[in-house]
């Protein structure tokens, strides 16, 4: 086994995509695609290309693209619950959501203070069993699956207090937040103009927030080439660092 496989396999899966990045070793990177969109079609890439012996190890990070995930923002409940009342919580406003499709998905719950709503994030439970198979088959023993927001969220101030946009290819979430809390999450596909559409997008998500009127707003922009957006009425925004060289899966991977 050679010295920088010991550091984590970072894999992205993207709709059409999967992206497999190791900044310290040889290869470095490597990029498969298909025609298919869905999360499951991305399996078999990934199986052919964990195949190769260059590619083994036991640490894996696993970031899953927006399009793949379900994020929702729970009632606050006025109490702190205890785990399990927190991710039936989640289910509950999973359900009021999305109906019965709900009841096979897999949930993370990030817990918030009692005044808040809980966040939880949702993938197909199908999905992420294969997923932990296939890794668990080729030698992976330390896996951590993540959505790409909670990742990408390390990039923000410590101290964030306003509109975080989240943009990936065909993918954008809007989190609205305060001191660490989040107080409104949205997401909508996009195309090429999207930076364009912002001012109209936080227009209408800030009217049903408790937000201060024209709070900051970070962009962050992942695989979508150079941005440079301007937002009318807030003066404070900021376009978060980010590889504009890098494309899509390959940009997740990176994050």
């Amino acid at each position: 086994m050679s010295r920088w496989s010991a550091d984590p396999l970072r894999i992205a899966l993207a709709p059409g995509e999967v992206a497999l990045l190791r900044p310290h070793g040889t290869p470095a990177s490597r990029v498969l695609a298909t025609d298919e969109r869905s999360a499951a079609s991305l399996l078999p890439l990934l199986d052919e290309a964990l195949a190769d012996p260059a590619w083994h190890g036991r640490r894996a990070d696993v970031v899953l693209s927006q399009h793949f995930v379900r994020h929702v923002l729970t009632p606050p409940p006025g109490k702190a619950l205890a785990r399990a009342e927190e991710r039936a919580l989640v289910n509950a406003s999973l359900r009021d959501i999305y109906g019965d499709e709900a009841a096979s998905w897999r949930v993370q719950v990030y817990s918030q203070p009692p005044q808040a709503g809980l966040v939880g994030a949702a993938v197909d439970a199908s999905f992420a069993q294969q997923l932990d198979a296939l890794l668990a088959r080729h030698g992976f023993r330390d896996v951590a699956i993540r959505p790409l927001a909670s990742v990408a969220a390390r990039r923000l101030p410590k101290r964030f207090r306003g509109w975080w946009v989240l943009a990936e290819p065909g993918w954008l979430g809007l989190f609205g937040g305060t001191d660490g809390v989040w107080q409104h999450l949205a997401g909508q596909p996009i195309d090429a103009d999207w930076a364009a559409a912002l001012p109209e997008l936080i227009a209408r998500e800030a009217a049903s927030t408790a937000l201060p009127a024209a709070p900051a707003v970070w962009v962050q922009a992942l695989g979508v080439g150079a941005v440079s957006p301007v937002i009318p009425g807030h003066e404070h925004w900021q376009v978060l660092p980010h590889d504009s060289q890098a494309r899509g899966a390959l940009a997740l991977a990176g994050i």
